[in-house]
């Protein structure tokens, strides 16, 4: 969308469209072309929309929205919505989610934590996945728990490894695998890190490595980075035969979104409860 702004601003300096632009981007180098042309309408709907916020004598409204990552401004912003205790705290929430409650005088993320009430589900529906409730998020928040709708259960038949890694996906680098081995005490973690682009191989072999040295051993993870990640691995740097140990931990992984009829529900970010989602659900404990 920048790039289409500063082609639209481009083309009315020149008096000549700009319909072509081209974003050059990661350590190779690598060029993506972008029409900016059919991106003309939608930059002007929001040149438009600036200009009223600009031409109003009143400030805007504070909503927090994903842009705000990159922006100078995101702590002041970020403090202010705290101090508002605003809806939009709930990164999920639409706009127009936002304004039906607003219709129904709950402007804060406590008023909309005292509208949840857990419901009974039917039997005939007792394996489908639970819808999600901003309410019970804002009741995580006002609380600073964990809740779990439900009474989830993972069976492993092995020793149970639980894998969170981290990456750069604009370089397709992979710098953190995060290995936990074992449940309760004493459990085994291991942080394989990697410094450059050329040490990626490196911690791949070690955690190949770690995984050859387990009984048994059941990857366990959240979602599909992880699965991305070992699927990309094995293509990029190989892994051991068919019927080894460590390629059967790989192929019959469990991830916690598997058990897709009950919801984890986080004050905090994806990134930092989901582990203690799945060693959660590993135990059936409710937070």
């Amino acid at each position: 969308m920048l790039l289409a702004f500063d082609a639209l601003a481009l083309s009315e300096m020149l008096k000549q469209e700009v319909s072509l632009g081209k974003i050059i981007h990661g350590d190779n180098h690598a060029t993506l072309n972008v029409k900016t042309s059919s991106l003309g309408r939608e930059v002007r709907q929001h040149i438009a929309k600036i200009d009223a916020l600009l031409s109003s004598p009143s400030p805007p409204n504070l909503v927090l929205i994903p842009h705000c990552a990159e922006c100078e401004f995101q702590t002041q912003c970020r403090r202010k919505a705290l101090q508002n205790n605003d809806l939009s705290l709930l990164s999920g929430m639409t706009e127009k989610e936002r304004k039906k409650l607003h219709d129904k005088g709950i402007f804060t993320v406590t008023q909309l934590s005292y509208t949840f009430r857990p419901r009974r589900r039917p039997k005939g529906i007792c394996d489908k996945r639970e819808k999600y409730r901003h309410s019970l998020r804002a009741l995580a928040i006002r609380q600073n728990k964990i809740h779990i709708v439900g009474n989830p259960k993972i069976t492993i038949e092995g020793t149970p490894v639980y894998l969170d890694v981290e990456g750069l996906p604009d370089r397709d680098f992979y710098y953190l695998i995060g290995v936990r081995v074992g449940d309760c005490d004493p459990a085994v973690q291991y942080g394989l890190w990697a410094d450059s682009v050329e040490d990626e191989r490196k911690i791949w072999n070690e955690f190949i490595g770690l995984l050859a040295n387990i009984t048994d051993p059941v990857l366990i993870h959240y979602g599909g980075y992880e699965t991305m990640f070992l699927k990309r691995m094995g293509d990029r740097y190989g892994v051991p035969p068919a019927e080894s140990r460590v390629t059967k931990a790989i192929k019959n992984r469990s991830t916690s979104s598997q058990s897709s009829s009950h919801r984890f529900t986080s004050p905090h970010s994806q990134t930092g409860s989901k582990i203690l989602a799945i060693f959660w659900a590993r135990h059936g404990r409710v937070l």
